[in-house]
């Protein structure tokens, strides 16, 4: 089979390698679409810390696919599925909890076991036990349904704003986070939805998808807002945040910024006189995921609006030169 792994900075390298085979309790799955994100990227460019010491491993963790091959799983041969990529201990506090993105050991498709920018990938038993293979119906678009982990991870951080009726809601970035923001915010019932965003072009696709306005830079955006989510990794969005959240607004800081320049100055005077809540997410759950793919599988999050390209895996490294140009929103592999 085909396989693109990763051998170093700026280094995705197009593999012939053996078709994996499932032991007991594993599952295989042919790859139907895997699509890009930002974490692939930073894959890609050596700046990911999962991959310091991982020549060879693929990556690609927004996976939909076929189950071609099942030894003793509870999943038929034949079934299409979503694959939810975080795979957590089962033991720890988080974990017992529900909160498997938060593992002291986690574990992830395409993070730190091989990925779905492959023609077949072999999931591990403690995975498929824990119901990460999510049942999809024929005729669902494989690109559009691999997009539910990204919209999971967005409604997680959109749920920590706790977004209701009348609400106004201000996003930081119109890249397929934000707009994901956005339309969780709509659905949520928010009465306005204003968003900062520097690309023209992606200003323009948040008008289209209900935006009550937009603007460059952020600095015109309205003050009081009922929740504010930075959904940009930039640092001074997260400052400016708290100053255009209302007095009990709730602010999410769902970007995560370079290990670098990661510290941040905040006026914590106006958390603690508007009463501010401050949160962080980070990834999914299970229990998200799977609401995320009936939100796109029912049509209520038009997904595949979102993919402005699909490719081969033969041309993967032109498709991640066009995800990392910011020249389109989601690219798409189909192997």
């Amino acid at each position: 089979m085909r396989a693109l792994a990763y051998r170093g900075p700026r280094e995705l390298v197009l593999e012939e390698r053996p078709r994996p085979h499932a032991a007991a309790g594993e599952v295989v799955v042919r790859v139907d679409a895997c699509s890009i994100c930002g974490t692939d990227l930073r894959i890609r460019s050596g700046a990911h810390r999962a991959y310091a010491e991982a020549s060879g491993r693929v990556p690609g963790h927004e996976i939909a696919a076929t189950v071609v091959e099942s030894r003793g799983a509870a999943i038929e041969e034949g079934t299409r599925v979503f694959v939810a990529p975080n795979d957590g201990c089962g033991r720890c506090r988080a974990c017992l909890r529900g909160d498997v993105n938060l593992c002291r050991t986690p574990r992830a498709v395409g993070i730190t076991e091989d990925g779905g920018f492959a023609e077949f990938v072999r999931l591990p038993s403690e995975l498929v036990e824990q119901g990460n293979l999510l049942p999809i119906r024929n005729g669902a678009d494989p690109g559009a349904v691999a997009l539910a982990e990204p919209l999971a991870c967005a409604l997680r951080g959109s749920r920590a704003c706790r977004i209701g009726p009348d609400d106004v809601v201000v996003v930081f970035g119109a890249g397929p986070i934000g707009l994901f923001h956005l339309v969780l915010a709509r659905l949520a019932g928010a009465a306005e939805v204003h968003v900062a965003e520097p690309n023209p072009q992606r200003r323009r696709r948040a008008l289209a998808w209900g935006a009550s306005s937009v603007w460059g830079d952020g600095s015109q955006l309205p003050t009081g807002a009922d929740a504010v989510i930075v959904a940009a990794p930039v640092a001074a969005a997260q400052q400016h945040a708290l100053e255009l959240a209302g007095p009990g607004g709730r602010v999410n800081f769902f970007a995560g910024l370079p290990r670098d320049c990661s510290r941040v100055e905040l006026d914590t005077n106006l958390v603690h006189y508007k009463e501010l809540v401050v949160t962080g997410t980070t990834a999914s759950t299970n229990s998200e995921c799977r609401e995320a793919l009936d939100l796109i599988v029912d049509g209520r999050v038009d997904a595949a609006t979102l993919i402005d390209a699909r490719f081969d895996l033969s041309a993967a490294n032109d498709a991640f030169d066009l995800a990392g140009s910011g020249r389109a929103l989601k690219v798409v592999i189909e192997p």
